[in-house]
């Protein structure tokens, strides 16, 4: 009697633990996706640089800082719409 309560718990709680971590990864990607910024600091100057982001999927142009070196990612639809190359 005690085996079947601890298989049903197992298979309950594994299932379980596993589409709530599963459903946090989504929404947390989504979120952060969503919260990126859609411009590049004043500072930064418009690379060559194109390449498409491995996890996502999403094509980026690269802006660089000379002054840190710091690197910027901005997807190239907003690129397209919303700025030109500033120095």
């Amino acid at each position: 009697m005690v085996w079947t309560w601890a298989i049903a718990f197992y298979l309950i709680f594994c299932p379980l633990v596993i589409l709530i971590s599963i459903a946090g990864t989504v929404a947390y990607r989504r979120n952060r996706l969503a919260r990126s910024v859609k411009e590049p600091p004043f500072d930064f100057q418009k690379t060559n640089e194109i390449f498409t982001d491995p996890t996502t999927g999403i094509k980026q142009q690269v802006w660089f800082n000379p002054n840190t070196g710091e690197r910027y990612y901005q997807n190239i639809e907003e690129n397209r719409t919303n700025r030109t190359n500033r120095k």
